[in-house]
């Protein structure tokens, strides 16, 4: 995986999956029957790499796993994480990619013998998890995208995979057996929703003991997903219902740091927008100035500092072609 996870979802899970204790609780309950049963008690190897494309590491993630059958043979789980709020449908396709990387890399690992496991490839068990707000609806393998007659589909290989999508408003036992992952499964689910109550802050922290490692990574996950939609306060209240004496003290400290750092982190993105469009009006008064002339600059001058950055780039490319200055600004 990335070294330096770009979204608080990623962060969290790669806090979960960190531990191969946790990594295996994980793996065994969302797994095929057939697969799970077959599994031998080996904990899963975490494997470095992400195969994810670097465009794309803000709304994804990925950790790959080896594990082995009770026959001995190895087989490779493949877990990919969408940090979106919707289904994307590009999923099944890309994920094929992703196997397709996993089993080249496994091929080429060493020079000597590559033709022979190019000829036995271990399987690949992809495993998607999702915790967006709208219903997973994609198809959960890449044959059911292939527009052809069922004859012909069959033709194709039938390259499936797992789901696990993590629904708010799911049964709280059903998000995991193991309650460590099921304090950070809740977390995710919870994700999408527009605030939350200080029962519900106490019920994220409830099952995690004092002084786990996830306790940390779980506070700052809600402070960077709900620091919008809830009170500083609240969470205090809820680390001190649930933990006491030093431990509530650190706690509530390094929540406060926390909202300081995201405080800043919120004016630097705030400065940069700002500075894009500032820069983005001027150019396009540059332009207006240019082609139309000083008066019309002075006409529209208030109007395009005050506009959006999404608007001056469509303004600008309008002034490009256009023959008045009116057509500029003319409404679609």
């Amino acid at each position: 995986m990335a070294d330096h996870p770009k979204t608080p979802h990623d962060s969290l899970i790669q806090k979960l999956l960190e531990s191969p204790q946790r990594a295996s609780v994980v793996l065994r309950e969302n797994m095929p029957k057939a697969v799970r049963e077959r599994l031998a008690d080996d904990l899963p190897e975490p494997l470095p790499g992400s195969f994810v494309e670097p465009s794309l590491r803000k709304t994804y993630s990925d950790r790959l796993f080896r594990a082995w059958l009770q026959d001995g043979c190895p087989v490779f789980i493949y877990v990919l994480i969408e940090h979106k709020s919707d289904p994307e449908p590009k999923t099944p396709l890309q994920l094929l990619g992703y196997m397709q990387r996993i089993w080249l890399r496994y091929v080429e690992d060493e020079r000597e013998g590559q033709a022979e496991r190019a000829r036995n490839l271990p399987p690949i068990i992809p495993l998607v998890i999702y915790n967006g707000s709208r219903e997973w609806n994609m198809p959960l393998s890449l044959l059911y995208c292939i527009k052809a007659d069922e004859q012909i589909r069959q033709l194709q290989s039938h390259f499936g995979y797992q789901l696990r999508h993590l629904r708010a408003d799911e049964a709280d036992e059903s998000y995991s057996q193991d309650p460590q992952v099921r304090s950070v499964f809740r977390a995710m689910a919870w994700a999408y929703l527009k605030s939350l109550s200080r029962d519900q802050l106490e019920k994220l922290l409830e099952d995690l003991p004092s002084g786990h490692p996830l306790e940390k990574p779980l506070l700052v996950y809600l402070i960077q997903v709900h620091g919008n939609t809830i009170e500083q306060s609240d969470l205090n209240y809820a680390v001190t219902q649930n933990r006491s004496g030093e431990r509530a003290e650190e706690l509530t400290m390094a929540v406060a740091e926390e909202w300081r750092q995201e405080g800043r982190q919120e004016g630097r993105q705030e400065g940069r927008q700002k500075g894009r469009q500032e820069a983005k009006a001027s150019d396009l008064l540059r332009l207006i100035e240019r082609k139309f002339g000083s008066q019309a600059k002075r006409l529209y001058k208030e109007r395009v500092e005050k506009a959006s950055l999404e608007q001056l780039d469509h303004w600008f490319d309008r002034a490009i072609d256009a023959a008045r200055v009116e057509n500029v600004f003319a409404e679609d």
